[in-house]
């Protein structure tokens, strides 16, 4: 017998299916086709057997079936969604189907009268009736045998015991036989029916389990991917503020006379700033990509320069490593792409190749191939094992880097390759060999050389203007290091802790440009400082800083319209910034340097 109760409850707190509330509801779903089929059958012995059978008895039969019918339509089309237990529910089912075969199944009854062709026909009803049953109640082993025992119990004994009307005894014991037969067979068609639909109700079960386990996962993955962003960012919030702290007191103390020894400790200490900078930049890229706030500005463009430009800057660290640099470019390759973008990925590309090159040879090559410019980094190190080809790609992924040497980065290089090489719809290729090297190519649509817009030039120091800069900082070692900074490079500067205090000084000395931090203490904001100080001082240039990588930070500041520097901010792009934002004023939207574009 095939089991009649459903597995145990799904981990979700869903009820389980169940293989007889199935049944229930199917049975409700046909309770109005099953009466009609019927009546006309009770019709039809009626009229057949109305000269050989007491007619009282005919109509008595009938209107037995007719009023069963009507009853079970009452009854079972409410049945599943009844109040009574569910175990009530399918014993009332049974009695309902055990009641509907007692009263067909008396339609033997009236063999004694009939003709043996008349026998033969109401046979033929009451077994079709019987095999319509298997379907009808999918098989269920109660429901059906209630309905199917009294019918083609009867029928048989009604062949083996009735008196004979011309046929011989044993043509009338064949068809008991056959009937037993038949009742056999219907009854393993019900059983294996009936499994399958507890097979099915099986899987289901399964497969919400499964679906609620899947669900468990990706919420738990989720939850942890939000808790790991949530880390970051307030890390390195944290770690900026120090950072940019130190970066701007070493800034100062450059502009100080230093003897050479001094000079020398002091060229380390930058260089070991800047190599932090560096790796919490790959963070905000990383951020920055994920809040979606990448703007791509595609053109006609010679990248031939930048190319050459990118193999010129990393030479020298080529050269201490012993290794070869060649940039092959076919003279003017004008592609129409965003030119910054790609300088990031080529760049990333050389960085890689390098770190990773121990002997031999960096190639930068750039050759055309039809309508598109070939372009890819080779190089003669280390190899990638087949294993980890596709991991490589990962966040903070790094082959061989078990101790995480902070010199080899964080692992984040590949990973905004390939997000930018999606952002420029660029596929990025990746073949590699352990002990013979590494090439990652990629495939940039040509353009015509006449469209080609000339390049940007290449940002030069610049020196800070002499204004009055008031300084919006709740930090106090960074509100003093910026103070330091830039009065050693001729500017005045006034400091405030928070926006009231900016409000009053700016009242009584109006600056000629506002560096706010953005997440200043309370439910203060950068953003909100600004808008008040210009309540007071219409079209005061303005610009945020943040050591906040958040993804709706980022994005708040870019539709507030205001240029925002990250933390540590090196004093070039400081420079560059306060110029820029002096010389732009109040604009709908920020006017965005190479260096912000993405970095």
């Amino acid at each position: 017998m095939p089991p009649q109760h459903p597995p145990a409850t799904p981990p979700s707190g869903h009820a389980p299916l169940n293989a007889e509330v199935e049944v229930l509801e199917l049975i409700a779903r046909q309770v109005n086709k099953v009466p009609w089929p019927v009546g006309l059958a009770a019709l039809y012995v009626l009229a057949m057997a109305w000269h050989q059978v007491p007619q009282w008895a005919l109509l008595t039969w009938t209107l037995a079936v007719i009023g069963i019918q009507a009853v079970r339509w009452k009854v079972l089309r409410t049945l599943p969604t009844s109040a009574l237990a569910h175990a009530k529910r399918v014993n009332v089912a049974v009695l309902l189907s055990g009641l509907n075969g007692l009263a067909q199944g008396s339609a033997v009854l009236f063999f004694y009268g009939m003709t043996d062709l008349q026998r033969s026909v109401v046979s033929i009803l009451l077994a079709g009736i019987t095999a319509g049953a298997v379907g009808t109640t999918n098989g269920h082993p109660r429901i059906f045998k209630a309905f199917a025992l009294p019918v083609m119990l009867g029928m048989s004994l009604a062949w083996a015991f009735a008196p004979h009307q011309g046929a011989s005894l044993l043509v009338d014991g064949a068809m008991s036989f056959l009937c037993l037969a038949f009742l056999a067979v219907q009854n393993g068609l019900a059983r294996d029916n009936y499994r399958a639909l507890v097979d099915s109700v099986e899987m289901r079960n399964q497969q919400i389990r499964l679906n609620e386990q899947l669900r468990s996962a990706l919420s738990l993955a989720e939850d942890a991917n939000a808790a790991k962003t949530r880390f970051l960012a307030s890390a390195s919030h944290d770690l900026r503020q120090p950072l940019h702290t130190l970066t701007l007191f070493c800034a100062a103390l450059m502009t100080h006379p230093l003897d050479d020894s001094a000079r020398r400790i002091l060229t380390h200490m930058d260089a070991a700033l800047s190599a932090l900078r560096s790796q919490l930049t790959a963070l905000l890229d990383m951020s920055k990509l994920d809040a979606g706030i990448v703007t791509v500005r595609a053109r006609a463009c010679d990248i031939g320069p930048m190319l050459r430009r990118l193999c010129d800057a990393k030479r020298e660290e080529a050269h201490t490593k012993g290794l070869q640099l060649t940039c092959a470019v076919d003279g003017a390759v004008v592609v129409h792409t965003d030119p910054l973008h790609l300088e990031r990925i080529v760049g990333n590309l050389l960085d890689n190749a390098i770190k990773y090159c121990d002997a031999g040879q960096v190639w930068l090559l750039a050759r055309r191939d039809g309508e598109q410019l070939h372009l890819c980094v080779k190089d003669t190190g280390r190899g990638i094992a087949e294993k980890d080809l596709n991991k490589v790609f990962e966040e903070f992924y790094q082959v061989d880097n078990p101790e995480r040497d902070r010199t080899r980065g964080l692992g984040l290089g590949l990973s905004i390759v390939q997000r930018l090489g999606r952002l420029l719809e660029l596929p990025v290729n990746l073949s590699s060999e352990l002990g013979v090297g590494t090439t990652v190519s990629m495939a940039l649509p040509l353009a015509q050389a006449s469209e080609a817009e000339p390049p940007e030039e290449p940002i030069e120091s610049a020196a800070m203007p002499l204004c009055h800069m008031l300084v919006l900082d709740d930090e106090a070692g960074v509100r003093m290091a910026m103070k330091t900074l830039l009065e050693s490079l001729g500017c005045r500067v006034t400091l405030a802790a928070c926006t009231d205090e900016a409000m009053r000084l700016a009242s009584l000395d109006p600056p000629d440009v506002v560096l706010a931090d953005f997440r200043l203490r309370g439910e203060e904001s950068g953003i909100k400082a600004i808008r008040k100080l210009r309540q007071q001082q219409p079209d005061l240039p303005a610009m945020l800083i943040s050591g906040d990588t958040a993804q709706d930070r980022l994005l708040e500041a870019q539709q507030a319209g205001l240029r925002m520097l990250h933390k540590p901010v090196s004093v070039d792009v400081l420079l560059k910034a306060v110029m820029d934002t002096l010389e732009q004023g109040v604009l709908d939207a920020p006017v965005e340097s190479s260096e912000e574009r993405l970095a």
